[in-house]
């Protein structure tokens, strides 16, 4: 069932729905399955907009609220708040409602999509909702959206709806980012020693330490440095340690012909067998696979 006060009519929206006789057989090519477009739209200053599908619908809806407020509620659940520069990812074939602050209108940016990328991208994403978007990828994400209603502004050709799709699956990888982006920040707001330890690491990646050197340079037990690590980097602090040795590592073996061994000293790891080991576990391949391998790319 869909309950709404209004969906669309807003002075200056962009409003744009896919044909389903375009988009049929679309869904099935290699290109697009990934990700289809069904619906996009902007409405500016949405007074009224609220809408309720006691079922859902069958695709994802993204909103970007990037001025005034609303709200929205999945599932059923008590509402939550969305202002100015956050995101929300409705999941598909799920109860959800949504709306426009009475006293101060949202302007939103959205948009309806459905295909194998969803899944992964959601499970990535739906711990962290509403997604807070800084500045500078908000202003990506509505240059997007504007790419996106230029494109529909044309007779549609399933070229340019190719180019829809890659456009808007380059906005929607945006947002994991932007969302580990702001779990770090709630770690690091007031947790200088943090910022401590990992320039700490870097200062010191040709060298070895350990837990209780780094528990020294935070001010914290290492046990509560090792929480908050994981929770901003998805790393113990060593682990976090060893990635980022591992990986100026690669550079040099991309950068200089000196031999594994060499390299693995100068980061502090005198047993090259070990390194191969580690560099292996770390970036997929051998040292001497990944020197051969990316000499292709030079």
């Amino acid at each position: 069932m869909l309950s709404l006060k209004k969906v669309v009519g807003f002075e200056n929206e962009q409003f744009f729905v896919i044909p389903d006789d375009f988009r049929e057989g679309l869904d099935k090519n290699a290109l697009t399955n990934f990700l289809t477009t069904t619906v996009i739209g902007y409405f500016p200053r949405a007074k009224n907009h609220y809408i309720r599908r006691s079922n859902g619908c069958h695709t994802a809806l993204m909103l970007y609220c990037s001025a005034g407020g609303g709200f929205y509620s999945i599932n059923g659940d008590p509402a939550n708040t969305l202002s100015p520069g956050q995101l929300i990812i409705l999941p598909p074939n799920t109860p959800h409602e949504y709306g426009a602050s009475e006293n101060n209108p949202w302007t939103i940016y959205w948009v309806h999509f459905k295909g194998a990328f969803f899944q992964p991208f959601y499970e990535m994403v739906f711990p962290s909702l509403p997604v807070p978007i800084g500045d500078v990828l908000g202003d990506r994400i509505k240059e997007i959206f504007n790419q996106c209603f230029c494109l529909l502004q044309m007779p549609y050709q399933k070229e340019e709806y190719l180019y829809l799709c890659q456009l808007v699956t380059t906005m929607l990888t945006i947002i994991p980012c932007a969302a580990k982006q702001s779990i770090m920040q709630l770690s690091l707001d007031g947790s200088e020693g943090i910022e401590k330890a990992i320039s700490y690491m870097q200062n010191h990646l040709h060298e070895e330490i350990h837990g209780g050197r780094l528990a020294e340079v935070s001010h914290f037990s290492y046990s509560h440095l090792t929480h908050l690590f994981k929770r901003s980097t998805g790393y113990a602090p060593i682990e976090f340690f060893l990635r980022t040795k591992i990986q100026a590592a690669a550079r040099a073996l991309y950068f200089s012909n000196l031999p594994v061994k060499d390299i693995a000293l100068s980061y502090g790891i005198e047993d090259a067998y070990y390194f191969s080991r580690l560099f292996k576990k770390i970036m997929g391949v051998s040292p001497s696979e990944y020197r051969n391998r990316t000499t292709d790319y030079a």
